[in-house]
């Protein structure tokens, strides 16, 4: 199968290539960076560049390349997290003006499906809520303050992708990824090296997160090129959830380090407003029985 992915260079862009070449697809990676083109080579794919902000050319692209399938990976974060709202900034932008233009020109072009990264703080940034979440509530959580514009913007990128197949050929899924850990995952290499020194501390908080090793993003994306049904949400999500303080002490002990120092979710938010919100007080214990179910797929242990 043919298989474009776009922000094919992203944390989990080199993954998805590697295990879709593995598969013995035909992929092609998109990238608006010449620079990067290497590194798609090196991962087996087929690099092209052109520039997702320019409609007519991504759409002239998209129609040349011929994909069965379309991954939009547009997302960019620092490589530290996103520590403040307007940290999103970017990525904001490629949720609306570049990822409309994907859209538009999968559906031009008669894709038959395009998969889309999201991520669970797509739910909403709620203090308090059931035991675990499915999917049949897409959107029962607030912004984070200052947080209204960035997003709507990616609520907004979720519902053009969802209702592609309404009025098109192309059918769209929506992928929402935990958050990310495991080898090559800047944040969580940056989390190991301040372990190791006895300088990472756990956020406190009542907060619980949903975690992904990024192999198994690789795998599940790969598996939704042919499982799942149009117009769906499917948490991509392991199968523990736990606080971001729990993570941090289970992986200094997994490092033989000391116990970590707790910080209350107001302190770090001096620091690092958004993170103490989404890491601290955010309620996300997602289940991921519905992408087990129907996309094949399950997460490795933890």
């Amino acid at each position: 199968m043919r298989v474009l992915v776009a922000g094919a260079t992203s944390v989990p862009g080199l993954p998805l290539l590697r295990e879709l070449n593995s598969r013995g697809h035909e992929v092609v990676g998109l990238t608006r960076s010449s620079a990067k083109a290497s590194d798609i080579e090196a991962a087996g794919g087929k690099p092209v560049v052109a520039d997702v902000f320019n409609a007519a050319e991504i759409a002239a692209t998209v129609q040349d390349i011929g994909p069965e399938v379309v991954v939009s990976l547009l997302t960019t974060l620092p490589k530290t997290g996103p520590l403040r709202v307007k940290d999103f900034e970017p990525a904001r932008k490629l949720w609306t003006a570049a990822g409309s233009n994907l859209v538009d020109a999968a559906q031009k072009a008669g894709v038959r499906r395009i998969v889309a990264e999201s991520v669970i703080f797509a739910y909403g940034y709620q203090s308090s809520g059931p035991a675990v979440m499915d999917e049949s509530d897409p959107y029962p959580g607030p912004p984070p303050k200052g947080g209204d514009a960035m997003l709507a913007a990616l609520r907004g990128m979720e519902q053009r992708v969802l209702s592609s197949g309404q009025h098109s050929a192309t059918e769209g899924i929506v992928l929402r990824y935990g958050a990310f850990y495991g080898p090559g995952v800047p944040h969580y290499e940056m989390f190991v090296r301040l372990a190791k020194w006895w300088a990472m501390p756990a956020i406190g908080g009542g907060g619980i997160v949903s975690w992904v090793h990024i192999d198994d993003v690789a795998k599940a994306t790969a598996n939704a090129l042919d499982h799942g049904r149009g117009g769906q949400i499917y948490n991509i999500v392991d199968d523990r959830p736990q606080s971001f303080a729990d993570f941090v002490r289970e992986l200094s002990a997994k490092l033989h380090r000391p116990r970590p120092i707790t910080l209350p979710p107001r302190l770090v938010g001096l620091l690092a407003p958004y993170a103490a919100t989404a890491f601290g007080t955010t309620w996300l214990p997602l289940s991921n029985a519905k992408a087990k179910g129907e996309l094949d797929w399950t997460p490795i242990p933890r």
